[in-house]
């Protein structure tokens, strides 16, 4: 019985062949789950810290339609109104608001507000610890990927060697094979 590395069929680029997988296993094995970790938490804390900040810098308000809601030439929808609400520091604000169908002057709406009364867009129902993992994930796929590459690149550049000398072989010995008497 042959082993592996006593094989004398076993070429010097089939051993730097294997080397490189094996180096290329033990370096995900190695990265992952550091990369992982540090990623998943990086992001998972921004969430964290993103979320704390819409709570004490976004409000949610309630808007008084203080005109008639209008749609634009004839469609339906979208329909504005103008608005007045009063900001968190207590400073009366007024705007132009997108409106529901039914709306009407005097409605009240709730409207989203930054710290200074201004409108914004609601805060982002985030989940951090769901994209957290979800970038923990894409993270590791990625370093597999990125290692797969260099995998596959090395064993091009083994195979385009092992032609070669597969082919500076073949014009040594060929001839003689296929002489005629």
């Amino acid at each position: 019985m042959l082993l592996a590395m006593g094989n004398p069929l076993r070429r010097r680029s089939d051993r730097i062949e294997s080397l490189m997988i094996f180096t290329l296993v033990m370096l995900f094995l190695a990265a992952a789950p550091g990369l992982g970790w540090w990623a998943g938490r990086s992001h998972y804390l921004a969430g964290v810290r993103a979320e704390k900040w819409e709570q004490t810098h976004v409000f949610a308000v309630m808007a008084e339609l203080v005109s008639e809601p209008t749609s634009q030439t004839g469609t339906p929808v979208p329909r504005t109104a103008q608005a007045r609400w009063t900001a968190p520091d207590g400073t009366p604000r007024t705007g132009l608001l997108p409106v529901e169908l039914e709306s009407r002057l005097g409605d009240r709406t709730p409207v989203w507000v930054d710290d200074r009364g201004n409108l914004r867009d609601p805060p982002l129902d985030r989940s951090p610890m769901v994209h957290a993992v979800l970038v923990t994930g894409a993270v590791v796929l990625g370093l597999a990927a990125l290692l797969g590459g260099l995998g596959k690149a090395g064993r091009v550049l083994l195979d385009r060697q092992r032609a070669r000398a597969w082919q500076r072989e073949w014009l040594e010995v060929g001839p003689r094979w296929t002489t005629r008497r």
